[in-house]
């Protein structure tokens, strides 16, 4: 199976919100970098309730819509529009939160670096959005998103 042919299911199952589908297409000390995370997530394992609760709880709605996709060697570099609503279940960042928690609609454009192994499995990912024009969209400093995603992973 080609990369390209790789980022197509992994595309189709985040879509579908299969957390098992998308973990699958990755090794499983992947690491994972957003601009939102002080820090990146290593591991399967650790990405898990990260994603299972955006899928479930976050952003029910969450879409990637693709671009572009570039292969070159065992990197491919995707640009890709996503769009959601927001909503901050109950105990993620009550202190951190005022104002309405439910259907914070956002718009947002993102390319990320796909780093692949021998075998075919996703082994980095590193995405790049404008963290200031999200935070606006939502009405949440990027403090409190990150405070979100650092919760998510003991709440999940």
């Amino acid at each position: 199976m080609s990369l390209e042919d790789v980022m197509n299911h992994y595309w189709e199952a985040y879509n579908g919100h299969d957390v098992d589908a998308v973990l699958a297409l990755m090794s499983d000390d992947v690491i994972i970098q957003f601009p939102t995370t002080p820090e990146p997530i290593q591991g399967k394992e650790n990405l898990r309730p990260v994603w299972s609760m955006l899928f479930a709880k976050v952003t029910p709605d969450i879409h990637e819509e693709v671009v572009r996709t570039v292969v070159e060697g065992e990197t491919v570099a995707c640009e890709f529009v996503e769009t959601g609503t927001l909503t901050v279940p109950p105990g993620l960042a009550d202190a951190l939160v005022t104002g309405p928690t439910r259907g914070r609609p956002y718009r947002m454009d993102i390319a990320a670096f796909f780093s692949f192994n021998r075998e075919g499995l996703i082994t980095r990912v590193r995405s790049y959005w404008d963290t200031g024009a999200f935070a606006e969209q939502i009405g949440l400093d990027v403090a409190v998103i990150r405070s979100m995603q650092s919760r998510a992973r003991t709440l999940a």
